[in-house]
């Protein structure tokens, strides 16, 4: 039998993760915003397959970053690239639709080149799960176009297991948009944290930052 869960779930509100090479900072607009727009704001094709996007300048960027704050069920972060001369923004991480009376939450990302396809982008999905996880909360959902094959694969890289797919679920950008969902529960989350954790190893990457061995070997 599962041990029954401690509910309702604490609320998702640190002010810092800290990792090796990235450091997830909560967000605050006049600290982070513009090193975002920088990073991720002003790269249209990045909002291809994300419900929000793309934004006509920064001011707009802004707002949205703003608004996004200040509801109530989601929680923002910026990825702090601390393999740069100084940490700098390079990525947005977000935990959506936090239900802590049932213990769920889904996360999603934006991530730019200097993390995109690269360890820190691992790092800081490492970061905000384990701190999700570790709160206590029983599933962590990850959603996302069909047709976003890059965010699709990122998900089963991570570990996430494909549940299936919601046929039509929003009308954005001038057509039907279905919705993968995949998730982690918390009785999955210690083997794929290991794994994760494997991988980041120091020892796992030569002096020029590469990986020796893959993900997919742990």
């Amino acid at each position: 039998m599962t041990d029954a869960p401690i509910l309702p779930c604490p609320p998702l509100d640190a002010g810092l993760l800290s990792g090796r090479t990235v450091d997830l900072e909560r967000l605050e607009i006049l600290r982070h915003g513009p090193g975002l727009w920088r990073a991720i704001g002003h790269d249209d094709p990045l909002w291809r397959w994300i419900p929000s996007g793309p934004f006509a300048d920064e001011a707009a960027f802004t707002d949205w970053l703003a608004d996004r704050c200040e509801r109530f069920n989601q929680s923002l972060y910026a990825v702090m690239d601390k393999t740069a001369d100084r940490p700098t923004p390079a990525g947005l991480y977000m935990a959506l639709n936090i239900n802590p009376d049932a213990g769920v939450t889904e996360v999603g990302l934006t991530l730019g080149p200097a993390l995109a396809r690269r360890a820190g982008g691992t790092e800081a999905f490492l970061l905000i799960a384990d701190y999700i996880m570790s709160s206590g909360y029983r599933r962590l959902e990850w959603r996302c176009s069909p047709e976003n094959e890059a965010s699709s694969r990122a998900a089963r890289r991570f570990g996430f297991t494909l549940e299936g797919v919601l046929r039509q679920t929003y009308w954005l950008k001038g057509g039907n948009w279905d919705t993968e969902v995949h998730s982690i529960l918390d009785r999955e989350w210690p083997a794929i944290a290991r794994r994760l954790r494997g991988w980041l190893a120091a020892d796992n990457f030569d002096p020029r930052g590469q990986q020796i061995r893959p993900l997919s070997s742990f």
